[in-house]
């Protein structure tokens, strides 16, 4: 048995009973015996061996009673030098002895002194390797000396594999083991010309000097001579795939057809990479891998001469690699888990495409030929002459490549490393770390989307002001600019001393000219030839139709600069993604810019991910969605496109290896126009008309780093936090259009309130930062909002002078940015500080605002309501002191008592606050609570009690031991139903001692973001809910095609649903999911 100990050891303690067994009845001389309840023949010379590699990755230690049934022998390093020399001789080397002494020196050497990298080997494998090809160059060329030949089959055979630094070290060595031997690399003479005249035709430049793009594909084709699995290892941008197509091409033309597989194996799990068998029934699922590999090693027929190569593009780890072995070792064997058995025949040759090897284990390296292509090799000149000559208009691409000399290297030097000219600063800080080839690639993107073939632009300041406002947005597109990084400021002062060109002041500024404040406020306006301020095209504040506070979207400079990005990358079909904190209004911006899209023409799929997020959950989504075109095409209906916004795109879980299964998945997608199919066909399926959109936050906290060849695929742009300024006018815009209803003295108070939110926000943000205690104390956007939002819901019936007002804005703030503080040392911070700013602005009222306690509702009227009254009206208002409201809930208790299960409360201070809070969160649209305290703090009851006085149906689910997905779903269902179809306001009261399964809480987090949990929907329920829903949505101009219904049915989910969830803070269970979700 081979790799004994990758067996787990769950397995090994059966086998060990098993083997004793057998042991048994050889000590017993039987000819039969037992053997798991069957009779089975021994023979007399049965013998179990074993072989192991001790402890690393993806091993396990064997347990003590099989231990006790081997006797252990321990293999030593062998003398490689002996080795050396017989395989030598036998090969025909008359100085061998000599020979075998110089190589093994080199190669010790070389362990010693060259850098440590995870792809590096220099073991026995990659020795022999050296030495089947030296005697195949001796029986090539018999007449060469033998020092030459070995000498060349060294450096050939490791060259490949070296990163950058290392080669001129590497070729230091050879020459000091062979002084004075020189010995030009061997051309051959029909592959090269092929493989240049193909790099020609397909558009790339032809880079032919030592370890440049031509020598690394004749370096691959060499290196695949001698190994039938090699690795193509390097970061993203070295041009390893066009390596690996040059040379299958340059085969087909020499008339050896090749044909790729190309396979993701992180965008799948093992088992369906691998296949599975079912422990109960034996029924054998096939796997993706299992099945090409063994469509591929069909034999051939007798009168075709053909490559089939599998292409594993993805990351390497010791799971999956390690099962493939015994395919990359001399036995050439896929053992699959049904007992198959599959031979890796000649035709066929395994490649890895792979960013580094950090968790490859080192038996798989040592298996495999390695080719490294580094980036620095190529770096980004070959992509912008093979950009510059795709150009229709080759006058325009002339003055675009002295462009790209003047500004682009220095540029790209400036934000990466930090070079100006001689000097060395600090390098631009950028939200996600972007290679220099992504930033060109993003340059010339942008530039496609403004010099249109229609355009034809060829006056040279206006393509020069062009190129300039690209470089912004392309290489500057993820510098940061926030407290202690103005980096933004930086850049912008570089770029424009690079330029050269005067500056002037005002809202346009003609192309021969830049504007002096910050190229980042300003656009390149194409049509009328100049700049013009991002704050030009800034709209006043419409009140949304149905006057909900939700629905206001304030245009500000940033949410208008997002949208024009948004619709230049998507509208030219470049895949976008928004990379900014929290509360910056990505998701808002982008849904915005979706909707307004033509409903007729496009098809939108949003997807929000988190943690428990898989790979066949987007795949499903997906495959909901599209239609069968052809055979095995597929697409939105024709003449639509599909757009994809995938949001929180880097909080799926990272694997023990680094890799998300979503985001593999989402690359080959992106990459390749299409996936593998998941079920029985596991045939490829094509997708068209597909057009992509991503957000996410910088990586920190719950947010992971993301895979940097994934990153590649996209566009990136850092979206600000918005500036002192733009809040300003966002809620000063809001406010203003409310208090117009209100009487004058509340007007002139309200015109100073923005501010003073603004000074107690940012001294709350610096004075109470989130710790690993107060992991909950997250202040962003949102809270402002809110705090906003209550201030709305004042009339002139019950807010006459200013300090009413301006008590109404004190309790907002005190329920947003106070209610959630866990210690009296940091009310206080709050306390104080609201104190000290009412009395600097309002001081003659500040007595009268102050005053405790501090009680609002709209609840007076209640008690006459619950009884069963009509037509009473409820509005919010001051509701006095706790004697005033204590005899009220008393009354509505009595009420409740009589139709539900008694409750017995006692109403002191504390309950009629929590209660009155409660009451305040649910009452408003998309109104969420959390409740945080131990278990009996009146949590539930209080809910209940605040649900009833609204007169909202609350639905609990209940737990039992076989309480799982299928009940989950159904329950989610039916509040949904109650929600949106039956448009009852719900409160769904969910506590953490329900959370059997940690999906739960995954459910309920895209239910707080989107108001749907993907896939919970059967269709038949839709086409019910579609009918019972249309009268609403025809009223509310939302009738017509099923996403608009969808799309109404998820609105009126969002404002009938109210989720309270009670958390207790005790244990670390509270702070791991905050964290994930």
């Amino acid at each position: 048995f081979d790799e004994f100990n990758r067996i787990s050891v769950e397995v090994l303690s059966v086998v060990s009973s098993q083997i004793k067994c057998i042991q048994e009845a050889l000590r017993n001389d039987l000819t039969r015996f037992q053997f798991e309840g069957k009779e089975i023949a021994i023979k007399a010379t049965t013998g179990i061996f074993i072989t192991m590699n001790p402890g690393y990755a993806g091993r396990t230690e064997l347990p003590d009673n099989l231990k006790a049934l081997f006797r252990p022998v321990t293999m030593i390093v062998p003398d490689l030098q002996q080795i050396c020399e017989i395989m030598l001789f036998s090969e025909g080397f008359n100085t061998a002895k000599q020979l075998a002494k110089k190589m093994t020196v080199l190669y010790k050497l070389a362990k010693e002194q060259l850098s440590k990298q995870y792809h590096y080997d220099f073991g026995l494998r990659a020795l022999k390797s050296v030495l089947v090809m030296a005697g195949a160059l001796k029986r090539g060329s018999p007449d060469l000396s033998e020092q030459i030949v070995l000498m060349r089959a060294l450096r050939d055979m490791n060259l490949p594999k070296f990163v950058f630094d290392d080669v001129p070290l590497f070729l230091g060595l050879i020459n000091d083991l062979f002084p004075g031997l020189e010995c030009p690399r061997v051309r051959y003479p029909k592959l090269n010309d092929v493989v240049e005249t193909d790099l020609a035709e397909n558009g790339y430049r032809v880079m032919t000097g030592p370890s440049e793009q031509v020598d690394k594909v004749i370096q691959l084709y060499e290196t695949m001579m001698t190994r039938h699995t090699t690795m193509v290892v390097g970061n993203t941008g070295g041009g390893k795939s066009v390596i690996i197509n040059t040379l299958a091409r340059a085969q087909t033309k020499m008339g050896r057809h090749t044909k790729l597989h190309i396979v993701n194996p992180k965008a799948q799990t093992v088992k369906e990479l691998y296949g599975e068998l079912d422990p109960e029934t034996r029924d054998w699922t096939d796997g993706l891998l299992s099945n090409i590999f063994r469509e591929l090693n069909r034999p051939l027929p007798p009168d075709k001469d053909e490559c089939r190569y599998i292409v594993f593009d993805g990351d390497v780890d010791a799971l999956w690699v390690e099962n493939m072995n015994s395919v990359m070792d001399d036995n050439k064997l896929l053992t699959l888990p049904n007992g198959e058995r599959i031979r890796l025949m000649d035709h066929c040759k395994l490649l890895y495409e792979v960013g580094d090897l950090q968790y490859a284990s080192p038996a798989t390296v040592s298996r495999c030929g390695m080719v490294y292509v580094d980036p620095k090799n190529l770096n980004y000149e070959p992509f912008i002459y093979k950009w510059c000559n795709g150009r229709t208009n080759q006058e325009e691409a002339g003055v675009l490549r002295s462009l790209f000399d003047k500004y682009i290297y220095k540029c790209v030097d400036f934000c990466l490393e930090g070079l100006d000219d001689d000097v060395i600063t600090k390098s631009l800080v950028q939200t996600i770390p972007q290679t220099n080839l992504n930033l060109v690639t993003q340059l010339c993107n942008m530039l496609e989307c403004l010099l249109t073939d229609e355009r034809k632009i060829t006056d040279s300041t206006i393509l020069e002001a062009i190129f300039v406002f690209c470089i912004v947005w392309s290489v500057g597109a993820t510098v940061v600019q926030k407290l202690g990084f103005f980096d933004r400021d930086r850049f912008d002062k570089f770029l424009k001393s690079k330029a050269g060109f005067s500056t002037a002041e005002g809202e346009s500024v003609p192309a021969s000219q830049l504007p002096a404040r910050s190229l980042y406020e300003y656009c390149f306006d194409v049509e009328k030839a100049k700049w013009v301020t991002w704050k030009s095209f800034v709209t006043p504040l419409a009140p949304p139709e149905d006057g909900r506070f939700a629905s206001i979207l304030v245009p500000t400079v940033d949410t208008v600069r997002s949208s024009w990005l948004l619709d230049t990358f998507c509208g030219a079909g470049k895949p976008v993604l928004f990379v900014g904190d929290s509360g910056t209004a990505k998701t808002v911006t982008i849904a915005k810019y979706l909707m307004n899209l033509d409903a007729t023409k496009n098809v939108i799929l949003n997807m929000n991910f988190s943690s428990r997020t898989t790979s066949m959950d987007v795949q499903r989504s997906v495959e909901d969605i599209v239609e069968k075109r052809t055979k095995d095409t597929y697409g939105p209906a024709m003449g639509k496109r599909l757009i994809l916004f995938f949001d929180d795109v880097n909080m799926p879980r990272v694997d023990l290896y680094g890799t998300q299964q979503p985001i593999a998945l989402i690359k080959t997608l992106i990459e390749r126009q299409g996936f593998y199919d998941r079920g029985k066909e596991l045939n490829w399926k094509k997708m068209k008309d597909f057009f992509y959109v991503g957000a996410m936050g910088p990586p920190g906290g719950a947010r992971n780093p993301v895979d940097p060849r994934f990153i590649s695929l996209f566009n990136t742009f850092e979206i600000q936090f918005p500036n002192e300024d733009n809040l300003s006018t966002i809620y000063s815009s809001i406010l203003k259009s409310h208090v117009i209803k209100l009487s004058s003295e509340i007007q002139s108070a309200a015109a100073g309130l923005t501010d003073v939110t603004l000074r107690l926000y940012n001294y709350i943000l610096e004075k109470l930062p989130a710790t690993p205690s107060r992991f909950h104390y997250i202040f962003n956007l949102r809270d402002l909002s809110r705090i906003y939002e209550g201030m709305m819901c004042s009339t002139d019936d019950k807010f006459k002078t200013m300090p009413d007002f301006i008590r109404l804005w004190r309790n907002e703030v005190l329920r947003i940015l106070h209610d959630r503080l866990i210690d009296d040392n940091d009310k206080e911070v709050v306390l104080k500080k609201i104190r000290e700013l009412v009395q600097e602005k309002y001081g003659a009222a500040a007595d009268n605002i102050l005053a405790d306690p501090i009680l609002f509702g709209d609840y007076l009227n209640a008690p006459k309501e619950v009884s069963g009254e009509e037509g009473v009206l409820r509005l919010y208002e001051n509701v006095g002191t706790y004697a005033d409201i204590k005899p009220l809930f008393e009354e509505i208790l009595g009420v409740y008592n009589e139709k539900h299960k008694t409750m017995n409360l006692v109403f002191f201070e504390d309950a009629l606050e929590h209660l009155t809070r409660i009451h305040r969160i649910i009452r408003l649209d998309q109104g969420n609570a959390m409740l945080v305290g131990v278990g009996g703090s009146g949590r539930q009851s209080l809910t209940r009690l605040a649900a009833f006085m609204e007169e909202f149906e609350v639905f609990q689910i209940e737990i039992s031991k076989n309480y799982g997905k299928a009940e989950w779903n159904d329950d989610l269902r039916k509040i949904m139903k109650m929600a949106g179809e039956a448009n009852k306001n719900t409160v769904f009261l969910f506590s953490d001692t329900q959370i059997n399964h940690e999906f739960f809480v995954e459910d309920i987090s895209n239910i707080l973001n989107t108001a749907e949990v993907p896939n919970l929907m059967e269709p038949g329920d839709m086409v019910t809910i579609f009918e019972n829903i249309r009268g609403r949505a025809k009223a509310a101009g939302m009738d017509g095609s099923k996403d608009l219904l969808t799309n109404f049915f998820i609105s009126e989910v969002k404002r009938n649903l109210h989720l309270v969830i009670c958390f207790s803070p005790v244990g670390d269970a509270f702070r791991e999911r905050l964290r994930k979700f």
